[in-house]
């Protein structure tokens, strides 16, 4: 029997968010010759987000959490 993680409202809005934004960084880059600067600004100004770093942040804590997920 798995053990119950509890989380906050907080935890998993950002989740989510998270997931959306890897989702949609990696659909946008499917494109071939798309621009990652500016998928990378579109993405900030559609999220809230105020810094490319945390763009990358964001996506590296999501591939972790999905790798975690598939062990």
């Amino acid at each position: 029997m798995g053990t119950m993680i509890f989380k906050t409202p907080f935890q998993e809005e950002r989740e989510a968010r998270d997931l959306a934004i890897y989702n949609e960084y990696n659909e946008l880059m499917s494109v071939k010759g798309q621009s990652k600067t500016l998928v990378m600004e579109h993405l900030m100004k559609k999220y809230g987000v105020h810094s490319i770093g945390t763009i990358y942040v964001i996506r590296r804590r999501v591939e972790e959490r999905l790798k975690r997920k598939g062990e």
